[in-house]
Parts: structure tokens; sequence; C-alpha cells
């Protein structure tokens, strides 16, 4: 179980300091929630309006889906998505990544090596992210 908390604990850091994620919920013993945000979305969806918001949100739970199904299916890891209501967007619900982490054998390096395949599955959006940073850049 301290082994389970402490990878969580690990791995909440890593997304903490990696640019393009976003910490959803802080580990609770050893399950974390977060999805796929790129800074400059972030930083845009700390400045916007509601409706932006909204708009931003929707097409982020778009990509966390396309994410999560290519990963799935790619078999190399897995982590899987749920919907939660996220305080800091004002309780609307958001698809995030939601990860569990029991099993012993998970190293800090798989931890790791999940986050960059996420980051690379993103980039083979051909719709949904170009989507989201045109709207970013033309506000």
């Amino acid at each position: 179980i301290n082994q389970a908390i402490d990878k969580a604990g690990y791995f909440a850091d890593i997304i903490n300091q990696h640019d393009d994620f976003e910490l959803i919920t802080k580990p609770e013993l050893c399950l974390l929630t977060y999805r796929y945000v790129p800074k400059a979305v972030q930083e845009f969806l700390s400045r916007c309006s509601s409706e932006q918001q909204q708009q931003i949100n929707q097409l982020l739970d778009q990509l966390t889906k396309f994410i999560q199904k290519r990963q799935r299916e790619n078999g190399h890891s897995f982590v899987s998505r749920t919907r939660i209501k996220v305080a800091r967007y004002e309780g609307d619900k958001q698809i995030v990544f939601r990860v569990v982490l029991a099993n012993p054998l998970t190293s800090q390096e798989i931890l790791q090596d999940i986050l960059a395949e996420q980051c690379s599955l993103a980039q083979e959006s051909e719709q949904i992210l170009p989507k989201l940073m045109a709207m970013v850049k033309s506000n």
C-alpha cells in the first residue's frame, strides 16, 4: 500500500512538472486524475470567459477520449478515463484520465513513458488538437 501511495505521489509530481498536463485531483491513496492540456491552452483557460472555457473544455474532453482510445488500442499501456466535476471549471464535469497505481510492477520509468506516449498520441489528432490550438491563437 505504501509503495502504491508513493507511486501516486511521484506520478502527481511529474504531471505537475510537465508543461502539457494538468493534475485534476491530488492522489488519494493510489488514485489520481489528470488530463493533457497544452501549456498555451492552460494559459488561455486562466484568462478566458466562461463561454470560451466551456468550448475549450469540450474540445479537451474529445482530445482526452481520443488519446485514451489510441493508448488502449496501441497496447503499450493503459489508463482509464472518467467524467468528474472540476471545481476550477465552475463544477462542470470534465473527461479526465484516471489512474489507480496498485500494480507493484509499475516503475517510475513506466509512468514517465505513459506521459510521453500521451503527448505523442495527442499530436496524432488531426482535427481536435489543431482546432483547440487555433481557438487559443485567435484569442
